[in-house]
């Protein structure tokens, strides 16, 4: 037996190498696996790196992916794949080295047609900013407690770095390749609508790498937002109401807000106003609560920037929501 390893890739040169390393060094007893890196047209060293270890070893495979966007890169790994089972791994992630043994073994077990490992947000770096988009994403204020960050063992709605049952995949059509975002999301559902189980086991584990920076952490935020409302047209099911929380936020923000300033030229009045105040003042307040929750679990003064980060955050997720609301085609 074969699984295959799936995982886009595109201007990884910071990641790819532990990234083939962590996937090399797989221990396995069951199968035989090969590396399938579908890369975007890379335009820095991401494709030297990969090429000098498909020189190496004959289980690395280069393929290019000239739509570059995620889910042309998992059809496309899909259709290549030798393996009966394929791997949806990510290239911002390094894996146990029994990730891929064990989430078979528990697919087997658990009746179920994916499994993935407990997934642990862990930057890569220790500067100030790295670490503050760390301990954004392993909050469940910041990312909800339904997150793939944060989920618990067992049967589940959604698996994130998943060994599948390739034949699944093919029978419920491959990946949506409309989404550029959420295409996992809709897989998931796809999968559950068909009847079929997933599973998430704690007995191994994944290090996900979050954003770097809070420029890149405020982009990423604003496109999943912006990603969910279009999955809202094109897939409802495959979203949960915690994808809409931040979009409501914002929403009652920019509500009070405008009503605010009509209210004050027209009935020389501040209620609205207050409660715009009052909306800020209470998201700060839970942010604070949740920042000392996790400076007793691990005390860092940089924490104290945290309940602004998770107003930003969440601010820029809920525009990006609104934004793909407003401008729906």
């Amino acid at each position: 037996m074969i699984i295959s390893i799936i995982c886009p890739v595109f201007n990884e040169e910071k990641y790819i190498q532990q990234t083939i390393e962590s996937f090399l060094q797989q221990e396995h007893s069951s199968f035989d696996v090969e590396i399938l890196l579908c890369d975007g047209m890379s335009t820095d060293k991401t494709r030297n790196i990969i090429k000098e270890y498909a020189e190496k070893y004959s289980n690395v495979r280069l393929i290019d992916n000239l739509k570059r966007k995620t889910p042309f890169a998992f059809n496309i790994g899909i259709k290549e794949a030798k393996g009966e089972y394929v791997a949806i791994l990510g290239a911002h992630s390094a894996y146990d080295k029994n990730y891929l043994q064990v989430c078979c073994d528990e697919l087997i077990a658990t009746n179920s047609i994916a499994c993935s490992g407990r997934v642990i947000t862990q930057s890569a770096f220790s500067t100030t900013q790295a670490k503050l988009c760390e301990w954004v994403m392993l909050s469940s204020f910041g990312v909800s407690g339904n997150s793939f960050r944060v989920m618990q063992e067992g049967y589940v709605y959604s698996v994130n770095f998943p060994v599948v049952k390739k034949q699944a995949l093919i029978d419920v059509g491959g990946y949506n390749e409309t989404l550029e975002r959420n295409q996992d999301n809709d897989m998931n559902q796809r999968l559950l609508d068909a009847g079929h189980q997933l599973y998430c086991t704690w007995k191994t584990k994944c290090f996900y790498r979050p954003p770097a920076d809070l420029n890149k952490l405020f982009k990423y935020a604003y496109r999943s937002g912006f990603w969910n409302a279009k999955s809202f047209f094109m897939h409802l099911r495959s979203m949960r109401i915690h994808h809409f929380i931040p979009f409501i936020f914002v929403l009652s923000l920019f509500v009070t807000f405008i009503g605010g300033i009509s209210e004050i030229i027209f009935f020389n009045s501040f209620y609205l106003i207050l409660l715009f105040g009052f909306i800020i003042a209470l998201h700060l307040l839970a942010g604070m609560l949740f920042t000392i929750l996790s400076i007793k679990e691990d005390n860092d003064n940089r924490k104290i920037f945290l309940p602004f980060i998770f107003f930003g955050f969440h601010f820029y997720y809920g525009w990006g929501t609104l934004k793909g609301f407003l401008f729906h085609k």
